[in-house]
C-alpha cells in the first residue's frame, strides 16, 4: 500500500472576495464591535452569533446581501 496523500490547494482569488474591516471593543464580554464593508457601510454586532451571522451575509451572493437587516434608528416626528 502506498502512503501517498493528495492535498488540494484551494487558493482564494481576490477579484470577487469581499473586503471588510473588523472593529472590536477591547475587553467586551461578550464580543462586540462592527464590520465595515468596502463601500463604507457599517454593521454593528453583539456576541459571537451576530458576528457569525454578519460574516455569513458578507460572503453571501449579492442577491442575499439585500436581505441584510438595517440598523434601527428612531426619529421624533415634528408637529
Amino acid at each position: 500500500m502506498s502512503s501517498h496523500c493528495e492535498v488540494n490547494d484551494h487558493r482564494m482569488t481576490t477579484i470577487s472576495n469581499p473586503r471588510i474591516t473588523l472593529e472590536l471593543e477591547p475587553g467586551a464580554d461578550p464580543i462586540r464591535g462592527s464590520i465595515e464593508r468596502a463601500d463604507g457601510s457599517r454593521q454593528p454586532f453583539w456576541g459571537w452569533l451576530e458576528l457569525s451571522a454578519e460574516l455569513r451575509r458578507v460572503t453571501a451572493q449579492p442577491e442575499a446581501q439585500a436581505e441584510r437587516p438595517q440598523p434601527t434608528t428612531t426619529t421624533k416626528e415634528k408637529p
